[in-house]
């Protein structure tokens, strides 16, 4: 059973890759495994309000979330932002802290846009919060390594695009949440991810995560994590228990004694 559900979910990897690279067809929100592990681009950022900097200067001393919104947008950007901002607040932070980066990929966005985009959620004047803007060519670099993508639809005069959070470690993309709003117990995991090095686990239908390896983005090792143990153990107790009910059977086997017909 182990095995059919591992052959499953590879298959369901596989089947995902080849359909993305058939048809180009990137509508859907990033496919997480297509990107982790990869180095981020060190581009260019001007924050609302500071002087330009690396984007490493984020990360350097702790992890760092990247959410790309434009501040004209009538649909997900603010309700995303309004639910980062409210899990932020619950949920448990990690020794090392971290930064939460809100960069606008809208050319149009300005340094008055981003304060006011702060400002609409409550994040004004903390710290731990940064809006930016960046060169469109800085934008083009990080969507193309962290598999963000943006289309504008003059219909609607609005940027069609996924809403979706980054999380960096040490330059590398070790997590990447996509959905309209993120909870408290999204936040969470992503955040004990982050802490701990990036942990790839499969969903079951309880939302349960069994996590396999544990991958440190400082040393590029990999661990046995948890999930591994779970994983093995239906087949490893199946097996015991066979081999405990096999055993005595052989000794009365052995034992009985030979009659001749």
């Amino acid at each position: 059973m182990t095995f059919l559900r591992m052959a499953a979910c590879l298959a369901a990897g596989l089947a995902t890759l080849w359909g993305q690279s058939l048809d180009g067809s990137f509508n859907q929100p990033p496919n997480e495994d297509l990107y982790l592990y990869h180095s981020v681009p060190d581009i260019l950022i001007q924050p609302a309000g500071k002087p330009a900097m690396p984007l490493s200067e984020l990360w350097r001393d702790r992890p760092l979330l990247i959410t790309m919104v434009f501040t004209r947008c009538a649909g997900v950007c603010y309700p995303f932002l309004r639910s980062l901002r409210s899990a932020a607040e619950s949920a448990v932070k990690p020794p090392s802290g971290y930064r939460i980066l809100v960069l606008s990929f809208d050319s149009r966005d300005t340094a008055a846009d981003m304060k006011a985009a702060a400002a609409g959620i409550g994040a004004a004047g903390e710290d731990r919060w940064i809006f930016a803007t960046a060169a469109e060519e800085s934008i083009g670099r990080l969507s193309k390594a962290t598999g963000f993508w943006f289309r504008w639809d003059g219909n609607r005069r609005q940027f069609d695009h996924p809403a979706v959070l980054l999380a960096v470690n040490h330059g590398r993309l070790v997590r990447l949440f996509a959905g309209g709003r993120i909870s408290t117990e999204s936040l969470g995991s992503v955040l004990r991810d982050l802490d701990g090095g990036f942990v790839p686990s499969y969903p079951l239908a309880d939302k349960t995560s069994f996590r396999c390896f544990q991958y440190n983005a400082a040393t590029g090792r990999y661990s046995l994590d948890w999930g591994a143990m779970l994983l093995v153990l239906p087949g490893t107790l199946a097996f015991l228990a066979a081999l405990l009910t096999f055993r005595p059977w052989r000794r009365r086997c052995a034992r009985a004694p030979f009659q001749a017909t």
